[in-house]
């Protein structure tokens, strides 16, 4: 079963259909081939946020890690790794955007097998130094010219410095053209949340794993209600930009589920009055009807009256006790 659409009066209808979710069994295994999804980590941030992030979904997707030091493949034995490093002798491409996407173009064709066989790529990158700058933006376009999905999660730099903000702000452009979703992250904001988390920001805070894991899990393991990448380019096709949310909690609190979900690091950019929304609610076999509806009617409560909102929902045994919503929202 693909996703299903609710619009304003499909509430009984929809409790129903969740009800038949929670009261029969869970279900394991993927419905995507082999090789369809590719997480891609771009320069030294991008590497570490896609490395930790694959260890969520290493069952799921293939690993591509690129850059010019050799330090950001250290201990990535599952990943395929592109050194761009042109002169062999170790060094990067400080703030030469051009130059990283020169030696990607140049060095592609070594990885070129993994974008054939992909579906939907997930592009981690920081903005603002040479390679994360340069390159995934490159990528990005080869990946969009290989008929891929395209989602890109780029860090923004802080403001105190104007120089890195500069080649990002030019970046960040070429990246969105080229994506048909580009997360924007504000790396202030993810310092934060990762003091609040006691995790380090430069790894991801935890958020983005988990919003990566979210992404992949929805779209490659078998659901009750499951949602595919048609359902995924119906809600981000829409006019305006997109965006990735992802909010974990408790079965014991799950009105926090949707209040940690508003607290993502995103770099200005609110949800409310979204015209597109593809949320996915996954569980373990604790969870009730009452808790499914909680989380989805406080999320969709904030959006457009006439949001076309795509439903999916799952439970695993790996989820007991705990609930997580992810939400692709669009026409911001």
């Amino acid at each position: 079963m693909h996703g299903h659409e609710m619009r304003e009066g499909d509430t009984n209808a929809s409790s129903l259909m969740i009800e038949h979710i929670l009261n029969g069994p869970c279900y394991e295994g993927c419905r995507m081939d082999e090789g369809a999804i590719l997480v891609a980590g771009v320069g030294g941030i991008g590497c570490t946020w896609a490395e930790r992030a694959h260890t969520k979904c290493s069952e799921l997707a293939d690993l591509l890690l690129i850059d010019a030091d050799e330090a950001s493949f250290a201990g990535a034995s599952a990943a395929h790794c592109l050194h761009l490093d042109a002169g062999g002798d170790g060094r990067g491409t400080a703030a030469l955007p051009a130059l990283a996407a020169h030696r990607l173009r140049d060095g592609i064709d070594s990885v070129a097998p993994l974008l054939d066989q992909a579906e939907l790529v997930v592009i981690m990158t920081g903005l603002g130094g040479g390679m994360g700058s340069g390159a995934s933006a490159e990528l990005a376009s080869l990946a969009y010219e290989n008929d891929c999905l395209v989602i890109a999660i780029a860090g923004l730099p802080f403001a105190e410095q104007p120089l890195r903000c500069k080649i990002a702000e030019a970046a960040i452009q070429a990246l969105e053209e080229n994506s048909h979703v580009c997360i924007r992250v504000s790396m202030e904001r993810l310092a934060w949340q990762a003091r609040h988390r006691d995790d380090d920001w430069r790894a991801g805070s935890g958020w983005i794993g988990e919003l990566v894991e979210g992404l992949v899990t929805t779209l490659a393991k078998v659901g009750k209600i499951n949602l595919d990448l048609m359902d995924l380019r119906t809600v981000i096709n829409r006019p305006g930009n997109a965006t990735l949310i992802v909010g974990t909690g408790t079965t014991d609190r799950p009105d926090k589920v949707v209040s940690e979900a508003r607290k993502s690091p995103l770099s200005d950019l609110r949800v409310d009055g979204a015209k597109g929304c593809m949320i996915q609610v996954e569980g373990g076999p604790d969870m009730t009807l009452a808790h499914l509806n909680e989380v989805t009617e406080a999320f969709v409560s904030s959006l457009d009256p006439d949001c076309q909102v795509i439903m999916g929902a799952r439970a695993s045994d790996e989820m007991m006790g705990r609930i997580r919503l992810v939400a692709v929202v669009s026409g911001l």
